[in-house]
């Protein structure tokens, strides 16, 4: 998910309540940052603030709907009470709008409509990752949790959002390592962690892998096992 808007805007707090409620989201405050998500796999929702852009967010939701890029995307307007304009929305594409200010489970309700929040579970397992063409030494980190998506991270340093990196990691109760690739998506904003968090999506996922993934994210069961993966 990304919300499109200046970080003092309407929007102002919407990403970290949109995480909280367990998406992955990028925030992103000017036009052509958007342009850079067409290098991975399109995002299920856009959270558009009205004011965005020179000349506005209809504007810029009528652009993306002209991408083929962005065809399938869900598009959610964020306005000020009293601007609402339904027939302009939808006549670019607009799927929903939202008034401001509006409560956070408001938000999360309308976004739930849009998406699909993919099945998660907590993991505490070490990562070992090395940005694509990059000859320098690999970055540690740690698991904080894992869908059939990608991962969420935790690392001593910062990644380059966008890049394509490759990853190690363990599946807490599977002794044999997880290798693959992944886009790092965005930056979470988890205020309480240490370290900077980032949310990493699975690209070109191997078979053998997604099944194992898959496995291990929809068995609830919690065994207690101990962390793996301490060689990494």
């Amino acid at each position: 998910m990304i919300v499109v808007g200046p970080s003092n805007g309407i929007l102002r707090g919407a990403a970290a309540t949109l995480e909280h409620a367990g998406y992955d989201v990028a925030s992103v405050e000017s036009p052509e940052i958007l342009e850079t998500f067409g290098a991975g796999p399109p995002p299920d929702l856009l959270l558009v603030d009205a004011a965005f852009g020179p000349d506005g967010g209809v504007a810029v939701c009528r652009t993306l709907r002209e991408n083929i890029f962005w065809r399938n995307v869900s598009l959610m307007l964020a306005v000020p009470a009293g601007e609402q304009h339904l027939e302009e929305c939808l006549i670019a594409g607009i799927n929903d709008f939202i008034v401001t200010p509006f409560p956070a489970d408001e938000l999360v309700d309308k976004a739930r409509r849009l998406t699909v929040i993919p099945t998660r579970r907590e993991m505490n397992t070490l990562v070992k990752l090395r940005e694509r063409a990059d000859d320098s030494a690999p970055l540690l980190g740690k698991t904080l949790n894992v869908s059939n998506n990608g991962l969420l991270v935790e690392i001593e340093t910062l990644l380059n959002v966008g890049r394509l990196v490759d990853l190690e990691f363990f599946l807490p109760g599977d002794p044999e390592l997880v290798r693959c690739r992944g886009h790092v998506i965005r930056r979470a904003s988890e205020l309480d962690l240490f370290h900077p968090a980032f949310g990493i999506r699975f690209s070109d996922l191997p078979e053998k892998e997604r099944v194992r993934i898959e496995t291990f994210v929809t068995n609830r069961e919690q065994r207690g096992e101990a962390p793996l993966g301490l060689q990494l």
